[in-house]
């Protein structure tokens, strides 16, 4: 009487092969109990690596809003310098600049930094001054604030200049003041 052969479907294509068979004669597929478990981790190891990678180029390439509050963009017309007058520091060409600056936003801002462009009688730029603030100072929201700051020598003395002072550079005035 004939020996009847043993089988088992390959877990890949399905086909019946023999029992014994170590490799799929149909797929070539090496057979083990793990086959398919295998081909399930690779899927999954390899949706894992995609995932991290996607979380790390967000995190790299994304600014992080929440250490630093509010951006400034957008706002800068916002705080006005007003009044801003020239004063020397005894006898030497040093000089002080002093204003004072009018938050018509609806946020509190800490300025930082100072953009003075002195311009000629005929409204050509003479020189331009980005002076940060030494001690950073918030100006809330609807109100104003006066401030003092040492510009160091200029150029010129020409009573004809004329300037224009501006803020150039202000932070989240509800944030904690971070150092630069």
């Amino acid at each position: 009487m004939a020996e009847v052969e043993q089988t088992k479907v390959c877990p890949l294509c399905a086909e019946s092969i023999k029992a014994a068979a170590k490799v799929c004669p149909y797929c070539r597929t090496k057979q083990s109990r793990y086959v398919l478990l295998r081909q399930e981790l690779l899927m999954a190891g390899s949706i894992l690596g995609l995932i991290i990678v996607a979380v790390v180029v967000v995190v790299k390439f994304v600014p992080d809003k929440s250490t630093d509050g509010r951006s400034f963009a957008g706002h800068q017309n916002e705080l006005v310098v007003s009044g801003s007058s020239l004063e020397s520091i005894g006898t030497n060409e040093d000089f002080w600049m002093t204003g004072t600056i009018t938050n018509d936003s609806q946020y509190p801002w800490r300025v930082r930094q100072l953009e003075i462009r002195f311009l000629d009688k005929a409204g050509n730029l003479v020189d331009v001054r980005h002076k940060d603030i030494e001690n950073p100072f918030v100006v809330g929201a609807g109100q104003e604030s006066g401030f003092r700051v040492e510009l160091g020598s200029l150029a010129f003395t020409n009573d004809n200049a004329s300037r224009q002072v501006r803020v150039q550079l202000a932070t989240d005035g509800d944030r904690p003041i971070k150092p630069d």
